[in-house]
């Protein structure tokens, strides 16, 4: 019984957010969450870009590092001024559905790279190379929405 009243709460939590939470939490259950993520970026040149962004459960407290695979991810096309203005990108996160022993200390990065996102649909083998511009924000576990900031870039 507790356990329909946790899935009815969820779906009407989602109902409030956007169509992606409803869907997610009416046919896949428990183990999915919807992460709203709001990116900006100064200082840039004129072009195209192609922004990635990733959310990761982060257990241990520290980053996430390159053979991590993150829970929900995206990319989209973006211009400089799109990431002056801010841009809303909406993650389907796919969790355990058993939560771990370990305290959660999820991430979310960001990155953008000259060009046009390629062919994998929402990026989630994605990983920034060196000289990508990104951000990494620290969130509370079941947080919906965040603010990222491109303002660090990957060394050589």
């Amino acid at each position: 019984m507790a356990r329909r009243r946790q899935a009815a709460a969820r779906t009407r939590s989602a109902a409030a957010g956007s169509w992606l939470a409803l869907l997610a939490a009416t046919t896949l259950g428990d183990g999915v969450d919807t992460l709203r993520a709001e990116v900006r970026a100064n200082g840039l040149s004129r072009g195209a870009f192609r922004l990635i962004v990733q959310s990761y459960a982060g257990n241990d407290g520290r980053e996430p590092s390159q053979w991590e695979h993150p829970i929900g991810s995206a990319q989209r096309a973006v211009t400089a001024d799109d990431l002056r203005a801010g841009v809303y990108v909406s993650l389907l996160e796919l969790r355990e559905a058993v939560p771990s022993v370990l305290p959660a200390h999820p991430f979310v990065v960001a990155w953008i790279e000259a060009g046009e996102p390629d062919l994998e649909f929402d990026g989630r083998m994605a990983r920034p190379g060196p000289g990508s511009t990104y951000g990494v924000v620290r969130r509370a576990d079941r947080q919906d929405a965040v603010h990222i900031s491109l303002n660090r870039t990957v060394a050589a």
